[in-house]
């Protein structure tokens, strides 16, 4: 995993936390236009990357998640036990240290790196359609790709 995002466009100072024998979370430094290929609002993000093997359920959990120091940003999919009511997985936006936004997302079941594949395709869809409305970003209904 840390190997891929090391290849991924805009990504540099990748690092595995706490460390190489025992990892928990992959972390990057990324310049959003060069991962993005298009101009953006701010010019360095972090994209965390953290894949678990829980016993009680028969598939991954992750957390694929994007974060803006600037803006006080953090936008990502979260595919783990927190929010039966949403499914397996959902996908959030957290501005300000609260969460303004959170919805069902697509389960899936793949290989993490099919996984990361495509969570970073829909990264970059996601990314340009954020807006901002009073001071917190959301992103339209039909900015997200369709949950199932």
């Amino acid at each position: 995993m840390r190997n891929r995002l090391d290849k991924e466009p805009g990504c540099h100072d990748v690092r595995v936390r706490p460390s190489r024998a025992r990892p928990r979370s992959i972390l990057a430094r990324v310049t959003p236009s060069e991962f993005l290929g298009q101009g953006y609002a701010i010019d360095e993000a972090t994209l965390t990357v953290r894949f678990s093997y829980p016993n009680a359920v028969d598939y991954e959990y992750y957390v694929i998640e994007w974060s803006e120091e600037e803006r006080d940003l953090g936008i990502g999919w979260h595919q783990d036990e927190d929010h039966p009511d949403l499914g397996e997985c959902h996908f959030q936006i957290d501005h300000a240290g609260q969460t303004v936004d959170r919805r069902s997302a697509t389960f899936l079941n793949d290989h993490p790196l099919e996984v990361l594949e495509t969570r970073l395709d829909q990264l970059r869809a996601v990314l340009p359609r954020i807006e901002w409305a009073e001071g917190a970003p959301t992103v339209p209904d039909d900015g997200l790709p369709p949950s199932e």
